[in-house]
């Protein structure tokens, strides 16, 4: 485990024209995959994703949430004579969200029938909720890392760190801001997954039974 400040400021030299700490983030603009080759019983089955439907209605579509982030760096360190390693942050490269977004169509429906575009069509909503919520989230993430950043570096660790030790360090108690993100991305899908919703999108087409299942007049 990493010593942080102030002991890492108590023990470690400065080095020569350090940088000041930059962080940037950004939301790509996601490429979006289109799927049609999992059916009504197997989209129950996929995980992460953003389809709530209301007790007694079957998910019909799905759209995998992409919210993880991606982070490089750069940094700055200087060994200490027992083998231990200062470490200064110097660049936090941010991407929020993945560049390809999946959505699934259930098999059962034809490309071009009124069915399968009501469920695109429902899809590609989620789609902008999702990217709409880690764009309005970006400035929070940004401010928290900004933070972290400056909290726990110079930090101290037993010899030179790995990315995946840097990640850690710099994440570590931070999970706060993603959480609340999340619980906003959830409340923003929820609004089209209600009973109400269901049932307009349903009343717009007439054949929505498949494979055994009777799912028309719900």
């Amino acid at each position: 485990m990493p010593w942080a400040l102030p002991a890492a400021r108590a023990q470690c030299p400065v080095p020569a024209n350090l940088p000041r700490l930059r962080i940037a983030i950004q939301v790509p603009e996601p490429q979006i995959n289109y799927h049609h080759d999992v059916d009504l019983f197997g989209l129950p089955k996929l995980e992460h994703h953003s389809e709530r439907p209301p007790p007694g209605w079957v998910i019909l579509g799905l759209t995998k949430i992409a919210d993880q982030l991606h982070m490089t760096y750069r940094w700055a360190s200087v060994p200490l004579r027992d083998g231990r390693v200062c470490v200064w942050l110097t660049d936090v490269d941010a991407q929020l969200g993945d560049s390809v977004m999946n959505i699934h169509v259930a098999a059962d429906y034809a490309p071009g029938t009124c069915e399968y575009t009501v469920i695109l069509n429902h899809e590609n909503t989620h789609v902008r909720f999702n990217v709409e919520t880690l764009r309005d989230w970006m400035p929070s993430v940004k401010a928290a890392l900004s933070e972290a950043a400056r909290r726990k570096f110079p930090a101290i660790f037993p010899g030179p760190p790995t990315v995946g030790d840097l990640r850690h360090h710099l994440l570590d108690n931070m999970s706060s801001v993603f959480e609340l993100m999340n619980q906003d991305m959830a409340k923003r899908n929820a609004t089209i997954d209600t009973v109400e919703n269901y049932r307009r999108e349903h009343a717009k087409c007439g054949n929505w039974s498949r494979a055994g299942m009777k799912l028309d007049g719900n």
